[in-house]
């Protein structure tokens, strides 16, 4: 619990600071880049001696840079945050554009600044991105291998009780692109009706969106029965890797997945 605080209070305080660098009036942004721009273009002088490099150009490359650099540390600051939360991909990347949208916005009030599409794309979200994939590509790689391999592997020595409960733990707590299903499988077989059957492997042969299913589920009653609640089904096909099979007493046999 501790570090969920602590790391949700790191994240807030990077955002702070990010927010804080965008209400800079144009003019003292300017000067503070300027100085470091001018530390980086004597030593390029140094290193490549009669090089053609401008300092307008190199100015901006360094502003822009500075972007980048800001939310690659917040998309790294997000990363631990989201495994310490159990957030998924989708959510935290929606979170980083949203700060980066209301960051721009923040810099439209402020004299001498601008607010640019350009840069919520490419610099501030582009470089959250590259923060949070860094990290995905570092740590977040699932084990290939389920629970009962790891615990076989365990009970014979071919792996330690350390390396085994990281293999697990690290698989529990994997970052997934999203934590809620998005699409269902539906298949229907039929007995004796072969024509049928391939009409509707044809039919259901690309997944139903789950949108349209929450949708058709507002026009059904709030209770099919006494062991059937609407909001429990509703809640059911939230989740992923849910798996429905009904056979039914006259041989229909019906498989609903949802991923």
């Amino acid at each position: 619990m501790k570090y969920k605080h602590i790391s949700l209070a790191i994240t807030i305080l990077i955002t702070l600071i990010i927010f804080s660098m965008s209400l800079t009036t144009g003019s003292d942004s300017g000067n503070l880049s300027s100085g470091f721009t001018l530390f980086i273009k004597d030593i390029l002088d140094v290193i490549f001696v009669n090089n053609q490099i401008s300092m307008e150009s190199l100015h901006i490359f360094v502003r822009k840079s500075a972007h980048v650099f800001e939310y690659f540390v917040l998309g790294i600051s997000y990363y631990f945050t989201a495994k310490a939360y159990q957030l998924s991909i989708l959510k935290i990347s929606m979170i980083g554009l949203i700060t980066a949208g209301v960051d721009e916005w923040i810099q439209y009030f402020v004299p001498d600044r601008a607010a640019r599409m350009l840069d919520v794309f490419i610099f501030d979200f582009g470089g959250f991105v590259l923060g949070l994939s860094f990290m995905l590509l570092l740590f977040n790689r699932r084990i290939k291998m389920n629970e009962e391999q790891v615990l076989y592997q365990i009970a014979h020595n071919e792996i330690s009780y350390k390396k085994g409960y990281k293999y697990l733990y690290q698989n529990r707590n994997h970052l997934n692109f999203t934590n809620k299903a998005h699409f269902a499988k539906l298949s229907i077989q039929i007995p004796g009706e072969e024509g049928v059957n391939k009409f509707l492997r044809v039919l259901f042969k690309i997944p139903i969106p789950l949108g349209i299913l929450r949708f058709a589920l507002l026009f059904v009653k709030e209770n099919f029965g006494e062991d059937i609640n609407i909001k429990e089904i509703k809640k059911l096909i939230n989740s992923k890797g849910i798996q429905v099979k009904v056979d039914a007493a006259s041989g229909e046999h019906i498989v609903i997945k949802t991923f």
